[in-house]
């Protein structure tokens, strides 16, 4: 038949799509298999081929039950955080989400795959711009190129309806980075008009352009002088609120020792304070997102430097108190 000398290819789908630890196939089998998909095959060269496959590098085992592909591209667990990551992230609308599911899938056995299908689901709010894959690859060429990059910016209002800001008048920025922050994708750039860092969400970015202008380059907005630390400046943000970067010197309860080194990293140095607390200092950029991840711990948390971000916090409480006031 036309297609036997694709043999060795078909096989290995097979091997990829019909077996794993818990399932395995008999010589016969394949045959059959093969069969049905119009290739001859005959067990003598299929040892032949199985063989060339095991040299090639698919890890195939034989066992007294059949044979079946043991290890591959990626874990059985590995694909589950892929999954659960993509399912997650609230930029990928529900079409994507889907095709992307398939595609990781397709790295699994159809049995693998069921009983991944069987304990998923999207519980994550979705948007719905499909341009987002675009967006995201014109980006990656205009860093990897250090070109400008314009764009329209949309927002939702109360008829859920999104409406096109600065009265539809483009948005022209140096981009430096994306970053995925709260399962939300962040486009860290400067605006031309301003000497500072931006952040844009890309679900919220359409019809972005690659502009023939340089970009400007970040050492002359930011602290970064050869490259853009990606991971620092995660660190130093919060909720992808920027701000000026400060030294800040936090009192802590030690019950929430652990949330602070899942957010400073083992870095820190943190210097008991009594029996019950800790005091560690960190740069960090001073602003509305550091104060509303220190009010989510409540009296946990007091802040000790620098004294203007103890004031905001102050005025912040007492214009939370105010709402309540009867």
């Amino acid at each position: 038949m036309s297609n036997t000398k694709l043999k060795p290819l078909y096989l290995s789908d097979l091997f990829h799509k019909n077996t794993d630890s818990e399932h395995r196939v008999s010589v016969n089998e394949l045959v059959d298999m093969l069969e049905k998909l119009g290739i001859s095959a005959e067990r003598k060269g299929l040892y032949r081929d199985i063989d060339a496959l095991v040299e090639y590098g698919l890890d195939i085992k034989k066992t007294t039950s059949g044979y079946f592909l043991d290890k591959r591209k990626f874990s059985l667990a590995e694909i589950r955080i892929l999954i659960s990551a993509v399912q997650s992230a609230s930029f990928i609308s529900d079409k994507r989400t889907q095709e992307l599911v398939s595609k990781l899938m397709d790295y699994l056995s159809v049995y693998q795959a069921e009983a991944i299908l069987q304990q998923s689901n999207i519980a994550t709010v979705k948007n719905d711009n499909e341009e987002i894959f675009t967006i995201i690859e014109a980006v990656n060429i205009a860093i990897s190129k250090c070109r400008r990059i314009s764009f329209s910016y949309y927002k939702r209002d109360l008829n859920r309806r999104d409406v096109i800001q600065r009265h539809g008048r483009r948005y022209r920025v140096s981009p430096y980075a994306m970053i995925w922050e709260q399962d939300k994708y962040y486009l860290v750039c400067n605006m031309d008009e301003r000497d500072d860092l931006t952040h844009f969400r890309l679900d919220r970015m359409k019809n972005v352009r690659i502009e023939p202008m340089a970009w400007r380059h970040f050492s002359q907005v930011s602290e970064y002088k050869s490259s853009f630390n990606i991971a620092d400046y995660a660190r130093k943000c919060y909720n992808m609120y920027g701000g000026a970067v400060e030294n800040v010197t936090l009192r802590c309860s030690n019950a929430i020792l652990n949330d602070v080194f899942d957010r400073f990293g083992n870095d820190i140095i943190p210097k008991r304070d009594g029996m019950e607390h800790f005091i560690f200092s960190v740069k960090a950029s001073v602003g509305i997102g550091l104060i509303s991840w220190i009010s989510q711990f409540g009296e946990n948390i007091e802040i000790i430097a620098p004294d203007h971000l103890r004031s905001e916090m102050i005025l912040r409480l007492n214009k939370m108190m105010s709402l309540y006031k009867s």
